[in-house]
Parts: C-alpha cells; structure tokens; sequence
C-alpha cells in the first residue's frame, strides 16, 4: 500500500524531473562537448531565429488554451451559481418552516422552557461531538437526557437549522440570508441535520406521538408550512396535506438530496484555479522569457554563447515536458468528460 502511494505520488512529477535532466544535459553538452570553432556566429543566430519562432507559436498555442480554459471555467461558474440559488432558495422554504415547527405547539409541554433555560447555551453540534469533551454542559445533557422521549434531540436539531453560524447556540433574531457559508453547511451535513424531521415524524412517529402531536399546531401555522412545502419542491408536495408525512418527507429531502448537494457544489464553486492552468501559465512565462526574449537579447547585444545555450536549453526541455505530458492529460480530459 504504501509502495503505491509512493508511486502515484512519484509518476506525476516524471516529465518535469525528466525534462529538467534533458535542460541540464543540453547546456552542459553544447557548453562541454561541443568545439566552439564548430559554432559559426551565423548557424547559432539561425537556431536562436527557429527558437524565438517556436516559442513564439508555443506562447500564442498556451495562450489560446488559458483562455479557452478559462472560458470553460466561466461557464461552469455560471452553471453552479444557478444551481447554488435555486438550492438556497430551497433550504430558504425549509427553515422558515422549521422555524414554524420550532415556535409552535408540537412539542410536549415545558420541553421548549426546560431546554431554553438549563441548556440554552448548549449547541446541538456540540452535543453531537460530547465525546470531543469540549463542552461540560453537553455532557450534563447526555445524563439528562429522555426526560421528554428523547424528543429534546429533536428540539436542538430544529433549532440547530436555525443558525447561521455553527459556532452560536441561541438564535436571537432568525433570517434567512444570502447565501449560506461552508462552516454551516458541513455542519449540516456531519450531523445530518434534517434527518431528526424524517425520523421522528416518519419511521417513529407512532412511539413519538404524545410529545409530537402535530395536531396541535395551528392551522394558520399548518397553511403556511404546506405553501413553504409547495414553493420548495411543487411537483413532490403540490396534492400532500398537511400532516407528520408531509413533515418526514421534508426532512429526508433536506439530509438525504438539497444540503449535501448545496455543500458539495458551494465547495466545488471556492475551488482556487486548477493546476493545469497555473502549469501552462508557468510554461508560457518561461517561453516568453528564455524563448523570445533571451534569443532577441543575445542577438541584439552579442551576448556570450552561454546564454544561447540556456535559451536552446530551456525551450527543447519544455518541448520535452509538453511533449511527456500530452497523454496523461488528454486521458484525464476524456475520463472527466464521461
């Protein structure tokens, strides 16, 4: 195993080390072993003229490719910043009705006081993590725990989903907001916030029903949150009532499809600039440098045979690296494409 790591760590970095090798060999070569009455001033101002057209037509080539490159990127970004407000618009309906749940009647009398006044400094994700030993608090809620059938849990969870920072524990004024940071979100999805919704008013409802009688919401309440359900997903809600149902089928779409796929596209829209463009904005810099500029220097201004070679050097091992480099990457491009 460790053999392999090794490997695939090692294959990458191939064509660069190899190429490095071939500019070392080169320069030491025309430096060493070739006689300098063997290089006529002509024949070298002739090769330095095919170099700078080489690396000329190489930096237009990089550069069509960065932009073209970059043109994908722009388009994608477009791409997930529609999804990404669609889905915020998403979790927007399901925390308003969260807040609903959290405010109405449906849990059992004197669970909202008793979790409010002894652990209403207890976030729930740090509840979660007790083992962590980070909180005293949240183990004293771990003893505790069952007063109300275990119904507490469910409490924190609502009220977790009310937060807009992970690292608060009381909601003080609730609002939806723009857009929705990555801390809270994989909050979220480490703690598979939701699910609670789906379990308690789903598969358990039947053992959870004298401490979450949904009957006891008000219908107003009932109204609201089945036009929040019908604004969120019409075609999976439009012909549901209101009932724990409708409640459970909330919360396994929150945890199981819309948080995890916001997360996942919110990280993937942070991403910083893919590797392959910060490699091909390398190699046209050293292009521009030592294939175009060098070259013009040097015949400009008869500068010694060393920096000839350097120039000759540097362009045919990035010739060479492009050249090692080609298949891996069209693969890697084909593999992405499927």
């Amino acid at each position: 195993m460790k053999l392999r790591n090794f490997i695939n760590f090692v294959v990458p970095y191939i064509p660069a080390f190899i190429s490095l090798l071939g500019c070392i060999f080169i320069i030491w070569g025309l430096e060493n072993w070739i006689p300098k009455d063997t290089l006529a001033l002509d024949k070298i101002d002739t090769i330095l003229g095919i170099i700078c057209i080489t690396s000329i037509f190489l930096v237009i080539v990089l550069f069509i490719f960065i932009l073209n490159k970059t043109n994908q990127l722009r388009f994608s970004s477009n791409t997930l910043s529609t999804e990404i407000n669609t889905l915020t618009q998403k979790i927007h309906h399901f925390r308003n009705i969260v807040d609903i749940l959290v405010r109405s009647e449906v849990w059992t009398t004197g669970l909202k006081e008793y979790i409010d006044k002894e652990f209403g400094d207890l976030n729930y994700f740090t509840m979660k993590e007790f083992y962590k030993g980070r909180s005293k608090l949240a183990l004293e809620y771990i003893e505790e725990n069952n007063r109300y059938g275990d119904s507490e849990n469910l409490y924190l969870e609502a009220k977790s989903l009310l937060l807009n920072d992970p690292s608060n524990s009381k909601v003080e004024t609730f609002s939806n907001p723009r857009t929705y940071s990555p801390r809270i979100l994989k909050k979220w999805v480490e703690h598979k916030c939701g699910s609670g919704i789906w379990y308690y008013f789903g598969y358990k409802y039947a053992s959870y029903k004298d401490e979450l009688d949904v009957n006891r919401i008000f219908e107003r309440h009932q109204e609201k949150i089945l036009s929040y359900a019908v604004q969120l997903d019409t075609h999976r809600y439009q012909d549901m009532g209101f009932s724990e149902d409708l409640l459970s089928k909330l919360g396994e779409q929150m945890s199981e499809e819309i948080i995890p796929r916001l997360f996942s596209i919110t990280m993937q829209s942070q991403q910083r600039v893919p590797r392959i463009i910060n490699f091909t904005f390398i190699l046209l810099a050293l292009l521009t440098v030592f294939g175009i500029f060098l070259p013009i220097g040097t015949l400009l201004f008869q500068l010694p045979l060393l920096y000839s070679f350097i120039s000759i050097g540097l362009v045919c091992s990035i010739l060479l690296f492009m050249t090692l480099s080609i298949y891996p990457f069209v693969i890697k491009e084909i593999n992405t494409g499927r």
